[in-house]
This record gives C-alpha cells, structure tokens and sequence, in this order.
C-alpha cells in the first residue's frame, strides 16, 4: 500500500520568496549605481563650469588687448603713410580712414579701462593719458589734411616727436598687459585642471568602493543559494543511484526550502513503489518461464515450415490484409533482384517492355483490389539492368471467417523456357544475317500496317530497296565480304527509321522498309533520307566501296489493297529507279505499269530492228576549235519505228542494254562508223577521228577488243583515227579487266575518249589510272558559259588538267557563238554541237561535210 504524502508545512507570515529577494537585492544596486552617477555628473558639471569661467576671464581680456594693439598699429600706418601721398586728392580719403581708426579705438578702449582699472588702475591711467596724447595730435593732422595742406602734414608728422612717443607708449603698456595676461591665464587654467582631475580621482574611487561592495553582496547570496541547490541535486543522485536515501535537511522560508520537502515527500512514495514493483516483477518472471517452454515448442514448428518456404526455389512473398508486405524469401529477392517492397501494389518491378505489360499489369492490380486469385507472365527488368521473364501467382488467404487475411506473391524466373521458345519463333521469323525480320513476317507486319491504315483513315509506304553494285563486291571480295556489306547497310537502314516501322530482309541485296504515314510527301522524305545515309562509302576489310540503294516506293491505299499488289508494284518502281540512273527512288504509279508494259513491247519490237533495216547511223560533226575545220564525226544510232516513229535513244538504249541486244546493235554500229569513216577519209585530206560509243554491257562481252581489231583491219582505219567513247559508269565494274581491255585497243591504235567528263565523282583519279587519249567536257557545263562563272571556272580547270596531262580536249553541246569563241580561246581541241550541225544520216552528212570540210571555218 502506498503511504500517502505528508500535510505541507505552515508558512510563515513575514516569508520572503526569491523573487521578492532578487528584486530587492537588484533595487538596491540600481539605486547605488544611480546615486553614484548622480554625484559623478554633479562633479564633472561643476569642473567643467570653473574651467569655463578661467577661460572666460582670462581669454576675454586677452583677446581685447590683441585687438586694440591692431587698431593702434593701423592708426600709426596711416599716420606715417600720409606725408608719403602724392596727390592731394587721395589726403581727404586718408583722413577719412584715420577718423574711423580714432572712433574705432575709442569705442574699444572706453570699456578696456573700465575693466582694467578694476585691476590695474596705474596702468590704466597711462594708457588713457598716452591716448589723449596720441588722438590730438592725429586730429590735428586729420585736420591738416582736410584742407589738403599737404605741406603742413608732413611738417607736423617729421617733427613732432610727441606722436611718436605717445604711441610708442601705448604699444608698450598693451604689450606688457598681454605678457601679464597669458601668464595669469596659464597658471588659472592649470590650477582649474588639477581641480578638475582631482575632482576625477574622487568620482572612480567613490564608483569602485559602490561596485565592490554590491558584488560583494550578490556573492554572498548567490553561495547560499548554490549550497542549497547543491544539496538538492545530491540527493536527486542517490535517489537515481538506489544508494542511502536520507531526508534532506531544511532550512529558510522560500521555494528552495518547498522544493525540499516536495523532495522528501516523493522519495517515500518511490522506495514504496519499488517495493511493490520487485513483487510483481517475481510473479511476471514465473509466467514468462512458462510461456517460454510453449514457444520453444511452437518455434520448431514454425522453423520447419518456414525452412520449406525460405529454401523454396520459387519466390514467396506474403503481405496482410492491407497489402503491407510482412515476409519475403530469398528466392524472391534473388529473382527480383531488388529488397522486398514494403506495399503489394508496388510489388511490380520495372517493365522491360511498358506497351507489353501494359495489359498484365491492370490484370495484377485489378486482383489485388478484388482479393481474387490470379496468373500470368510478365518481362520485367532488374535494378542492374539485366531483363528477365517471369511467372507470377496471387493467391488471398482467408481467415475461418471466410474473409481475405493475407495475400501470397508466388514469382518464378521463366526465362530460360522463354529463351527457348523466343529461338524458335526467331528462327521463323528473322533473317539469321541481318536479325532483321524475313519475308513471312515483313509480310504479316505488311498485313498488319494496312490494317491499321484502313482504321485510322491514314497512308502505308512499301520501300522495295535493292543495293547498287552488290554483286560486284560479293564476286570481287567473296561472300563474306558481301555479308558484312549487308549487315552494315541493314543497320544503316534501321538507323533513318522510327521504332515502330518495319525494315526487313526479303533475300539477297533486297530489303523491305513499311513506313505508317500521313501524307505521300512523307514517304518522299524518308526515301530522301535513306539516300543520304548510303553516301558515305562502306568500311569493308580495310577498303572503301560505294553501294547506293536504288528505291520503289508503292502507298496504300492508292497503289493496291494487297500486300502482294504492294510488294509487287513497289518492285516495279524500284526498277524504274535503277533506270533513272539508280542510287534514288521513284513512286510507283499507273504509268510505271504502263511504262513496264511498253517496255516489254518495245524489248520485243526492237528484237527485230536491225534486221527490219529500222535501225540507222546518224553522224555528227566534229570540227577544230582554232579554225573550225572538220575533224572528224561521232556516229550516233537512231530507230525509225513503222508504227511508234522516231523512238529516242534514251528510250530503247538502255533497254537494248539491259536485255543484250546491245552487244549485236553495237557491233553494227561499229561496223558501220569504220566503213563510212573509210570512204571519208580520203576526202577530208587524210585525217578523219571517228568517234564510236561503247555501253558497259559491249564491255562485259569478251569479244569486244577481237571485233573492234577486226573492223580497223577491215577497213584499214589508220592509227588513233578510230575512237571509242565509254563514260565512267564502266570505270566502276571490274575496273581491272576495263583497263586490260583499253590496253589492248591502245596497242591496236584505238584511242578510248572519257564521255560525259565532270558528271560523274571519280574522273580525276580514274584519267591517272586508264590509258585515255581524249576527254569530253559534258554539255551541261557549256551550256551556261555565257551566263555561270562557275561553269566557266570548271571547263577551264578541266581544259588545264587534260593539257597537263597531255589529252585532247572535245566540248560537247557547243550552241552559241560565245560558247565557240570562248572554248578555242581556253584552247580546247574540238567543238561538237547544234552550232556547227545536229546528227545527220550518213549521205546528208556525206553532201554537207564531207564534201566541203571548211563548212564551219571562222571567219576571221
């Protein structure tokens, strides 16, 4: 039982509190600190008046003589400088000033006297009567000069003696008052400060003694106070020590003296509570010895069973009712690789893919709302970085109530079983050289895009793009050079294209961009783009070489419905490109199928040209720059069709090219070219250069030296009077074998002449590296001579160049007489144009030409 707290005792009547005693105490200093200022200003006043009053009555008289010694020393000045005047006119203005000196002394010595008399009235007698002295004679000769007697003046101021002497008498008694008044000053102003400091001392000895003695007070009072409050806290740490708890003493009337009994009282009511608390104590311990044993016996269970799930392969977490986590074993850690979380709903690591479990994770979190059981797979992603699959099972556990009391997290790493599946579906579906997806899945993600085209009322763009020059590096380098060409130009591709287009691998050189865009000019754009990614030259076993792409491109739903109908007029397009000279793209339309039929039709028609008498030799002239004199000719060939008319060299040209009729035409040609040229010679006087154009697909026949030697025999053409034009399109293919080739015609005396020169990108290194004899200046840069300084600037540079390194120089598409004039002025060797005349058929060329060689001389 706890003893109740003993009755406060009675107060005394007459008790003081500390406050109150503090209050008093700091009353009583402020009152001392008070009175001792108030003395100390009283005596520092009453210093300051008596050096104020020194000053006063010494100072004041001093400054009184000092002014009247100025006066009377202007009045001698005036006095003496007078007789000196030489006008008599300025006599009256001296007296002036003199009269005012007089008045002015007079009215400052009148009360000098006065108080020196009260102090020294011998001299104050002499003083004045050297004054009455001084001031008649200075009337007198005020007078003299009034009348202007300037005679008089200096009479009276040489001879009498008695001015003189009365102010020599005046200056002495001011200067001996001034000595007797700066003495009687200094000694009244030391004596006032040796009062004054006196007065100093009195006031600091008088402050000290009042602050001793008020900190000797508060020292006092504050060492019973300290004692007191020492004896408290010594109690206060035994009692927390469990050490001898006497009583404290008592002593005084104040809340010290309460706070002790307050002490006493509370240290018996804590030794009772001890008491009754080391006997509960003995009761809990004997429980807790039984609790303990049935824990141990519970615990070996709960380690079995939490053994089987923390050494469970598969990751365990399990949260409460509030979806707060409260357990989570090692293998789920190990699979997340990440510490368990502390919420359910955050139990979701970052996805590896966020549109693919965009849909799984809603599921998750909609069961983790409803408490319902739930399944499924998901790609996640590791803190680290490392992505991962894995199998994910909620499971609610209910409590016997049938209602949710936990939720379990089960989470296994299934990515080696993804892994393998994955391998298997990218085997079907990826091209294993590029991983870029194979012509099944182009043509589902095809299928795919047009669909959603259709849904979204936007366009689709099918690219067809094959690469320009591809069998040439993989017959040259072999096919794995050829390989790592393919993966370079598959990344460059995947490199100008969005994440969610598709670029794939139909087979061979051949690749399939689908772009979903809004507008056709988009596709224009993209296609603009892949061409600019194909400029820089490929890296490819220490060597560069150039592959461009040459692109069809088809849009849906204007050029086809069908992925098939895509494909395949992109493929035409594509084709349509090579023709415009590859390394750009077209558009498929209406007219490219027509084209491609008309094609085919005139592939068919123009099969039997030659033997139908529709194909003819045309002649152009060429003439000599200095004079204008025929030179020699190009033989150009020309296709008269009974039904289609005069078809253009640019149109059957390249089909007979790509089909191989070429290689027949051409040996026509040839064979024609050298027997006109023949019969020709003889009439232009013996020298006559025809000129005869060779396409890439004659240089790829192995026969074409064999024929061209087999005409100039036949037809006895002399040496370098037969000359072969080839463009540097050829230089680019097997350059090797080319360049045997125009050996062999050299030795043969053939010439070979580089047509189109400037429009290509490598003449310059390619007229060091082949045997030519001539070159030809492209018609695209005269035509702007006139008018394009630049155009001026390259046919200069490249007449300079070709004479340095010793070729002839022709400049084709010469229109104008400026053009003519310029090009013999830069020294070309020979003109070829419109000027001169366009190509004839060889018995109009015959009359116009042959016949009158100097048809296009100058006139000079």
């Amino acid at each position: 039982m706890i003893p109740m707290p003993p009755l406060p005792a009675r107060r005394s009547l007459f008790r003081q509190s500390l406050l109150v005693r503090l209050s008093t105490m700091f009353a009583l200093g402020g009152l001392l600190v008070a009175t001792i200022l108030l003395i100390g200003n009283r005596v520092l006043d009453d210093a300051k008046l008596r050096l104020e009053d020194t000053v006063v009555r010494q100072v004041q008289p001093l400054a009184a003589t000092h002014r009247l010694q100025a006066l009377s020393n202007e009045l001698r000045a005036l006095e003496l400088e007078l007789p000196s005047a030489h006008d008599v006119f300025a006599l009256s203005q001296y007296a002036e000033r003199m009269r005012s000196g007089i008045e002015a002394m007079t009215a400052e010595l009148a009360p000098f006297l006065t108080t020196l008399a009260a102090t020294r009235p011998d001299d104050a007698r002499r003083l004045e009567k050297h004054w009455l002295n001084y001031r008649e004679d200075v009337e007198e000769i005020i007078s003299l000069a009034a009348t202007m007697n300037l005679a008089a003046v200096k009479s009276i101021t040489s001879t009498r003696t008695r001015t003189r002497t009365a102010h020599a008498a005046i200056s002495s008694i001011l200067r001996e008052l001034v000595s007797t008044t700066e003495h009687a000053a200094t000694e009244a102003y030391v004596q006032a400060r040796e009062e004054q400091q006196q007065q100093q001392r009195f006031f600091v000895t008088l402050s000290l003694g009042g602050f001793l003695f008020l900190a000797a007070v508060l020292v006092v009072f504050a060492r019973s106070l300290s004692r007191r409050l020492r004896a408290l806290r010594d109690a206060a740490s035994r009692l927390a020590a469990g050490e001898d708890r006497e009583p404290i003493a008592i002593s005084g009337d104040d809340e010290i003296s309460d706070l002790g009994r307050a002490f006493n009282t509370m240290q018996d009511m804590v030794v009772s509570r001890e008491r009754s608390l080391r006997t509960a104590q003995e009761e809990l311990e004997d429980r807790v010895t039984q609790r303990t044993r049935a824990l141990a016996t519970a615990n070996a269970r709960l380690w079995m069973l939490s053994q089987a799930v923390e050494q469970n392969p598969i990751g365990v977490l399990i949260a409460n009712a509030d979806r707060r986590v409260e357990y989570a074993n090692a293998a789920y850690v190990r699979v997340t690789g990440r510490p368990a979380d502390t919420l359910l709903a955050s139990a979701l690591p970052e996805p590896a893919d966020r549109e693919q479990s965009r849909a799984v994770d809603a599921e998750f979190r909609a069961a983790l709302q409803t408490g319902g059981d739930w399944d499924g797979e998901r790609r996640s992603r590791r803190p680290d970085g490392s992505e991962y699959w894995e199998h994910l099972r909620l499971v609610t556990m209910r409590n016997e109530h049938g209602a949710p009391a936990h939720m379990l997290l089960m989470r296994e790493d299934i990515s080696e079983r993804r892994s393998q599946e994955e391998k298997v579906a990218y085997q079907a579906y990826y091209d294993n050289l590029t991983a870029l997806p194979n012509r099944t899945l182009a043509l589902d993600r095809l299928q795919q895009a047009t669909g959603r085209a259709s849904r979204d009322g936007t366009m689709c763009a099918v690219m067809f793009i094959d690469l320009d020059n591809f069998k040439q590096i993989n017959d040259t380098l072999g096919h794995v050079a050829g390989d790592e060409l393919l993966c370079q130009a598959a990344a460059r591709l995947r490199s100008v294209i969005r994440a969610e287009d598709t670029v794939a691998r139909l087979g061979g050189d051949e690749f399939l961009i689908i772009l979903g865009i809004a507008k056709a000019s988009d596709a224009d754009a993209a296609a603009s783009k892949i061409i600019q990614t194909f400029t820089p030259p490929f890296q490819i076993e220490g060597r560069e070489f150039i592959a461009s792409p040459s692109i069809g491109v088809s849009l849906y739903p204007n050029d086809g419905s069908e992925p098939a109908v895509l494909l395949r007029n992109a493929d035409l397009a594509m084709y349509e490109a090579k023709d415009a000279g590859r390394n750009t793209f077209r558009f498929f339309n209406q007219q490219i199928h027509d084209d491609s039929v008309a094609r085919m039709e005139m592939e068919r028609e123009l099969r039997g040209a030659l033997e139908r008498g529709e194909l003819q030799v045309y002649f152009q002239p060429l003439v000599a720059a200095r004079d204008g004199r025929l030179v020699g000719a190009e033989a150009l060939l020309r296709w008269t069709h009974p039904v289609l008319g005069r078809v253009p060299p640019d149109r059957f040209i390249p089909i007979a090219e790509q089909s191989g009729l070429i290689v027949s035409i051409g040996n026509w040609v040839l064979d024609q070219a050298c027997s006109h040229a023949a019969q020709w010679r003889e009439a232009c006087g013996g020298e006559f250069v025809m000129a005869v154009n060779v396409s890439p697909r004659q240089f790829a026949n192995a026969g074409l030296v064999d024929t061209i030697k087999a005409c100039v025999e036949r037809y006895a053409i002399p040496r370098k009077q037969l000359e072969i034009e080839v463009t540097e399109g050829l230089l680019i293919r097997n350059p090797g074998e080319v360049r045997e080739a125009m050996l062999a015609l050299e030795a043969a005396g053939v010439t070979v002449a580089l047509d189109d020169f400037g429009t290509g990108y490598s003449s310059l290194s390619y007229l060091r590296a082949f045997p030519f004899h001539t070159i030809k200046i492209d018609r695209s840069f005269i035509r702007d001579l006139s008018e394009d300084a630049e155009d001026c600037a390259l046919v200069v540079a490249a007449i300079r160049m070709a004479r340095a390194l010793g070729l002839r120089v022709v400049a084709e598409g010469v229109e104008t007489e400026v053009q003519s004039r310029f090009l013999a002025r830069q020294e070309s060797d020979v003109l070829q144009g419109y000027l001169f005349g366009p190509p004839v058929p060889a018995e109009d060329f015959a009359v116009d030409w042959v016949q009158n060689p100097t048809r296009g001389a100058f006139s000079s």
